[in-house]
């Protein structure tokens, strides 16, 4: 009887498993990041890298904030990439014109993971580089 029980357990362990698997995976294809394109990507990548370098002073800043805005408006197709290179410009500019505000515990490296699902199948290599406060 014990035997019996024994197979019934790793029996009911390797299901529920399976399920969880499934249901994970569901759930990643429903909520998680969408695919973004190779030209998406590779767009995405050259506007982070813009983002290194923002102004310091605050209008010169908000100018430069907003030709990214219209790049990524007019050319990316993935809304997914295009609010996350969003979220990272902004946090750099804000780090830039040493605007008191700061990001909550996790936000940046949220916006590093997204991003970097977003193009995950894409064949580009997106690299998102810290941003230090």
């Amino acid at each position: 009887m014990n035997s019996k029980h024994i197979t019934f357990g790793i029996l009911t362990a390797i299901i529920l498993a399976g399920v969880a698997f499934g249901v994970n995976y569901l759930w990643d294809k429903r909520f998680g990041p969408t695919a973004a394109s190779a030209a998406d990507c590779t767009l995405a990548q050259q506007l982070i890298d813009k983002a290194q370098t923002p102004p310091t002073d605050a209008a010169q800043a908000e100018a430069w904030e907003q030709q990214i805005r219209q790049v990524r408006y007019t050319q990316m197709e993935n809304d997914g990439i295009s609010t996350e290179v969003a979220r990272y410009v902004y946090w750099s500019r804000v780090r830039a014109t040493g605007d008191p505000s700061r990001p909550d515990p996790g936000t940046l490296d949220e916006i590093t993971e997204l991003a970097i699902g977003h193009c995950e199948d894409s064949g580009v290599d997106l690299r998102v580089p810290k941003i230090v406060f």
